[in-house]
């Protein structure tokens, strides 16, 4: 997603379809479809987002939001321009069927025009309509419905309304409130460094972390770099997942080799040995599926050339190839872009979440099962004392895997918990890097915070976490300034009470950390997997069991770059209760509106649109309550706020 040029974006389509309207007012741009047929440009404040869509077409022009790609829940806008006259009707879909239209009508037309092979429509809406009809545009990820037909409908519904689509359709999720810089701050003198693999053939595997290290640029002083933009072989686009980029540690003995060499395969007896200090240094950039270039405001950039460089920096790319297609090559990496001119601070990078481990457990059959992790006080605040200064989030990208469908990160401050960015509705193939409206400060005492909530139901089998696409994660990438010398910070719950609730009593540790049972008997003979496979597993016995980690003790741990005097082992914590803070009441515009239900029960699955209370229908994520009753809600919360704060002081 880039800013629109005309002269760049849309030449061709001048020289072949004819004149389109100039649409660099615009912010955002995306061709909906592979054939470029579709055109949507964009722009948003805090209150409003307008549109323009520009379609190879005469007749009528669809555009909808969708929970989960399909029609039933979406709220659409179509639209034509017959006869000089332009139309813009505000629709709903319950089915697979010609979307009736909506009693309140709360797209807004500004303008359109057809010529002899496109249609344009300029149209916008609040973010928050308060129609139950309409879904709320937020921060969540999106899929974008579009259609078009290329016969104008004689009227606005009914037999002689908009006639089937046909094969002129599609969805694609995205980030409609994305507040990534899209184009590079004006600077004088840049230089751009390609890191790259070289012609790597692709396992044929689900999963494949491909390694590379790479000599830096000799530069006679410190350096920013102040964009990274992946370069992607055409063809890879599906399977070039992710990559993070790391500043190796410092070793004059650093095996290099040779240009031609496509690398190894990461933490392979292959890998040579001195590249797992690759890892201990701190992380340069990250990039994500999705994601487009990660262009840092004028006020940070990423040091190199200073003091703790060490000339070198290890490139991990994530190959995901679940059909396991063969005979695949890539060259895919990263460009960055850097210059001699300082900004004012340095940025960094900052891992905060679950522990990647086998000892993270998602149960099968669960619809909403809930992981968290956290960076403890007591890291943050030792690494902000030697740093001597708060700390300052400017962006943050959330991961996890396949079954992750809502991800957020938090921050406790003084006691009180608030939300850093979130995300429930997630893709795993759309992985952006969200930068905030507003910064925000992080002081030496907080505590960050991770969660992920699963859906599991379509499992037969538990996933473990790890670093296969099949298994989970739970992280989020902090972008953070000044930058200090810790590169992530995770916990886990104690393994002790993850055996225990399978019915573990006792158990042993072997010198591989592999889990024994001593007793009860029948257990003795079972792996830690077996132990955890053998529960009988329900959509209730998941809720329990993820309610039984969150109420247990956690370990915590947090690594620190070379270059750092913090004593690590000392912040090390075996016994940790899960941090929880006052949340104060969501304020809402919409005075019949509440909190999502909760569960209904009844075996319905949130996000799939048979249950209407989890945000999956076309009330976009809230349900309407008589007046009073909303308003009981918010009187209850107070009370217990006001409560929990008298108690606490």
């Amino acid at each position: 997603m880039e800013k629109v040029s005309c002269t760049l974006v849309l030449a061709a389509v001048f020289v072949l379809f004819g004149q389109l309207v100039c649409a660099d007012d615009f912010t955002h741009h995306e061709s909906l479809d592979e054939e470029g047929k579709f055109h949507l440009f964009w722009k948003f404040d805090d209150e409003k987002i307008e549109f323009e869509a520009q379609v190879q077409t005469t007749g009528w022009v669809g555009l909808g939001l969708s929970p989960n790609g399909g029609m039933p829940g979406s709220d659409i806008a179509i639209g034509w321009v017959k006869d000089g006259t332009a139309h813009l009707t505000d629709r709903y879909a319950e089915a697979k069927a010609q979307p009736p239209v909506d009693e309140s009508q709360d797209w807004e037309l500004v303008s359109a025009y057809e010529n002899g092979t496109h249609t344009v429509l300029r149209f916008n809406r609040k973010l928050t309509t308060c129609d139950v009809r309409d879904r709320v545009i937020n921060e969540d990820t999106l899929r974008v419905l579009w259609a078009w037909h290329d016969q104008d409908p004689e009227d606005e519904s009914g037999a002689s309304g908009p006639a089937y689509h046909g094969t002129n359709r599609g969805a694609r999720a995205t980030l409609l409130l994305n507040r990534k810089l899209t184009e590079t701050p004006t600077t004088g003198t840049t230089y751009t460094l390609d890191l790259l693999n070289n012609n790597v053939s692709i396992p044929v595997q689900d999963t494949t972390y491909w390694c590379r290290v790479f000599e830096m640029p000799t530069l006679a002083s410190k350096h920013h770099i102040i964009k990274a933009e992946p370069v992607t072989t055409p063809g890879n686009e599906g399977v070039f997942h992710h990559l993070v980029i790391y500043k190796c540690r410092t070793n004059p003995n650093m095996t290099i080799l040779p240009v031609e060499h496509p690398g190894h395969e990461c933490r392979s007896p292959n890998m040579p040995s001195d590249w797992e200090g690759c890892y201990e240094g701190s992380i340069v950039a990250a990039w994500a599926i999705g994601g487009g270039d990660v262009i840092y405001p004028d006020h940070v950039g990423y040091p190199i050339g200073d003091e703790e460089d060490s000339g070198h920096m290890l490139m991990e790319v994530h190959y995901d190839n679940p059909q396991l297609a063969s005979g695949m090559s890539d060259s895919s990496g990263i460009r960055l872009t850097y210059t001699p001119e300082l900004r004012d601070n340095d940025i960094g990078t900052l891992e905060v979440g679950v522990m990647v481990s086998k000892w993270h457990v998602i149960p099968p059959h669960a619809v909403d099962f809930r992981s968290a992790g956290f960076c403890s006080p007591q890291c943050l605040s030792a690494f902000m004392e030697e740093l001597g200064e708060p700390i300052k989030i400017i962006g943050v990208m959330l991961h996890a895997h396949l079954l992750g469908v809502k991800l957020n990160a938090r921050l406790i401050h003084n006691g009180m918990e608030t939300d850093i960015a979130r995300d429930d509705n997630c893709d795993f193939n759309l992985q952006n890097t969200r930068m905030l409206k507003e910064e925000i400060t992080v002081y030496p005492g907080d505590t960050l915070i991770t969660e992920c909530i699963y859906n599991s139901a379509h499992k037969d089998s538990v996933v473990f976490g790890g670093t296969a696409t099949t298994e989970e994660m739970c992280e989020s990438f902090f972008l953070y300034y000044p930058k200090f010398n810790m590169t992530f910070c995770d916990s886990t719950p104690n393994v002790h009470h993850t055996v225990n609730f399978a019915g573990v009593q006792n158990f042993v540790f072997d010198e591989s950390f592999n889990v024994h049972p001593i007793a009860p008997e029948h257990m003795v003979n079972m792996s830690y997997e077996e132990v955890m496979e053998a529960v009988p597993w329900t959509r209730e016995k998941g809720r329990d069991f993820s309610e039984f980690l969150l109420n247990s003790t956690f370990y915590s741990y947090c690594q620190a770059t070379p270059q750092s005097n913090v004593d690590i082992n000392a912040l090390q914590g075996y016994d940790l209760p899960f941090p929880r803070g006052t949340r104060l009441p969501t304020e809402d515009i919409c005075s019949l509106r509440a909190t999502p239900t909760p569960d209904s029960g009844d075996g319905s699955v949130p996000g799939d649109g048979s249950d209407p209370g989890d945000g999956s229908g076309p009330v976009g994520g809230s349900t309407a309550l008589q007046a009073h009753r909303a308003a009981g809600y918010v009187l209850l919360t107070y009370l217990v706020v006001l409560v929990l704060t008298v108690w606490a002081e």
